[in-house]
């Protein structure tokens, strides 16, 4: 039988194993294709996985989908707490009005690696974008998407960005999760 500690061993070095491959694979792809290339694919596809992860962890805890941006930021939470924990992004979150939130992150796993690689002036972060599909697979789209910018961390400046959700009018484009 597995043990507590046993099973957080386990989990922290399948993630850390993902991570790893995630870095080589961009880096790869980098080569292969440049960066601005492999920035755009990246920028895809990590959206496409914070979708997935919401959906998941939905289906996974039976959660419904959130009616308001509140109930958005407590699933959001949940997903950090299983996808990325505070010791490898701390974020704080919080909510400003019925539609808007403000983003800190003063640690991040990204960053320190592409800083360690010597390529932060040439990456693309990519955490806004995940948490862009999270809005998405949830039925409370951003209104816009985050603007492309290198990463503010590795460049030694505050990483702060306010994300709104879109009108009502336009909200729930998706169902929300399957």
């Amino acid at each position: 039988m597995v043990q507590a500690d046993e099973h957080a061993a386990r989990e922290q070095v399948l993630r850390r194993t993902w991570y790893s491959h995630d870095a080589r694979w961009f880096m790869a792809v980098a080569a292969e294709c440049g960066f601005a290339g492999a920035n755009r694919l990246n920028r895809e596809v990590i959206r496409e996985v914070g979708r997935l992860e919401a959906t998941r962890l939905c289906a996974a805890q039976a959660l419904k989908p959130p009616a308001n941006l509140a109930a958005f930021l407590a699933i959001l939470e949940e997903g950090r707490d299983w996808f990325v924990p505070d010791e490898l992004i701390a974020m704080q979150i919080e909510q400003e009005d019925e539609r808007s939130y403000r983003v800190d992150v003063t640690r991040c796993f990204v960053a320190e690696n592409i800083a360690r690689a010597g390529v932060a002036a040439k990456y693309e972060c990519g955490v806004f974008d995940r948490i862009a599909g999270w809005h998405e697979a949830l039925g409370l789209p951003l209104d816009g998407m985050p603007p492309v910018q290198t990463c503010a961390l590795a460049a030694d400046r505050p990483c702060t960005r306010r994300l709104a959700v879109a009108p009502a009018g336009e909200a729930r484009q998706r169902s929300g999760p399957a």
